[in-house]
C-alpha cells in the first residue's frame, strides 16, 4: 500500500501537473508540497496544516479523498495527542513548582497573588469605564448630528417664500377672527443602510479562512485561537475555511456552532435567513 505522499505524487505525475502549477492552484508553498510527497511531516508547521494541505492537494487533482483522509487520520492518530487549545502555554511550562519550605516564601507568594488580583480587577474596571464612555460618546454624537440636521431644515424652511397647505394650522385670535400660524414639518432623518447578513467568527484554534462580502474580498488569512472577525453583507457573504471544527460561527446573532470536522475544508454561502455548504473547494472558489 502506498503512503499518502506517494499516492498524491503518482496522481500528480499521471495528470501531467508540475509542482509550480499545483502551488498556484492551492496557494501552498512548493517546499510544503515537496514535504507532503516525501512524507516529511517534520517540515510542516503542525498536524493541522498537514491535514489541511493534503486535503487541498487532493481536491486540486479531483481525487476521491475518502481513502486519503482515512490514511491521514491513521498517521496522525499515531502521534502524541495534542493539548486542548488554551490549556498549555510557554509561561505555564516555565513556572517552577511552588514550595512552602519557609514562611517567608509563603508570604511573598500571597503578596504576589494579591498584587496580581488587584492588577486584573483594576484593568477590568478601566476597560469597563472606557467602553461605557465610548458608548455614551457615540450616542451623544448621534443626537448632536440629528439636532444639527433639524436646525438646518428649520432655517431653510424659514427662508422659503411659501409653505405647503399641510404646514399651516388654524388658531383663534383675541377678536374672535381666525388667524393662521405657520408650523414647519421636518422630514425624518435616516441613517446609513444596515447590513442584512452579519457574521461573527471566533477561532477556537488556529484556523485559515477567506471571506468575501457581496462578491468583494474582505479577509484572507489565519485567525489564531480566541481571535474574532466580524463581516457584514447587504445581500450575502461567502466563506472558505480550512478547519471547519476550529471556527465558531454566528449568523445575525444566531450561533451555528462548528460547521464540520477538524481539518475539513468547506465553502459556505450565507444569506439573511440561512446558510448553505456549497461544495468542496476547487480552483474556481479562490
Amino acid at each position: 500500500m502506498f503512503s499518502v505522499g506517494e499516492t498524491l505524487k503518482r496522481a500528480r505525475v499521471a495528470q501531467g501537473v508540475d509542482l509550480c502549477t499545483l502551488a498556484a492552484r492551492t496557494k501552498i508553498n512548493v517546499k510544503y508540497l515537496e514535504a507532503i510527497e516525501s512524507d516529511d511531516r517534520s517540515s510542516l508547521p503542525s498536524g493541522f496544516f498537514y491535514r489541511s494541505f493534503v486535503a487541498q492537494y487532493a481536491s486540486a487533482l479531483s481525487l476521491d479523498t475518502r481513502e486519503i483522509d482515512a490514511e491521514v487520520d491513521r498517521v496522525l492518530s499515531a502521534d502524541a495527542p495534542l493539548p486542548l487549545p488554551g490549556y498549555e502555554s510557554v509561561v505555564a511550562r516555565n513556572v517552577p513548582p511552588l514550595t512552602y519550605v519557609h514562611r517567608f516564601h509563603s508570604r511573598r507568594t500571597y503578596a504576589s497573588l494579591a498584587t496580581l488580583v488587584f492588577v486584573v480587577v483594576g484593568c477590568s474596571g478601566v476597560y469597563t469605564l472606557w467602553r461605557n464612555w465610548r458608548s455614551d460618546f457615540r450616542v451623544h454624537a448621534a443626537i448632536d448630528h440629528v439636532r444639527t440636521l433639524a436646525k438646518a431644515r428649520v432655517a431653510q424652511a424659514g427662508e422659503a417664500k411659501t409653505e405647503p397647505p399641510q404646514a399651516r394650522a388654524p388658531v383663534s385670535s383675541a377678536s374672535g377672527g381666525e388667524a393662521r400660524v405657520e408650523t414647519i414639518a421636518t422630514e425624518p432623518v435616516t441613517g446609513p443602510p444596515s447590513y442584512k447578513v452579519m457574521l461573527d467568527l471566533m477561532a477556537r484554534e488556529a484556523t485559515w479562512l477567506s471571506v468575501s462580502s457581496d462578491g468583494k474580498p474582505v479577509f484572507s488569512g489565519i485567525l489564531e485561537a480566541n481571535q474574532s472577525k466580524t463581516v457584514g453583507g447587504k445581500q450575502f457573504a461567502k466563506m472558505r475555511v480550512g478547519n471547519a471544527a476550529g471556527l465558531e460561527v454566528r449568523l445575525n446573532g444566531k450561533l451555528l456552532g462548528p460547521l464540520g470536522a477538524r481539518g475539513q475544508v468547506l465553502v459556505v454561502l450565507f444569506t439573511p435567513d440561512n446558510f448553505e455548504i456549497v461544495a468542496p473547494p476547487r480552483e474556481s472558489d479562490d
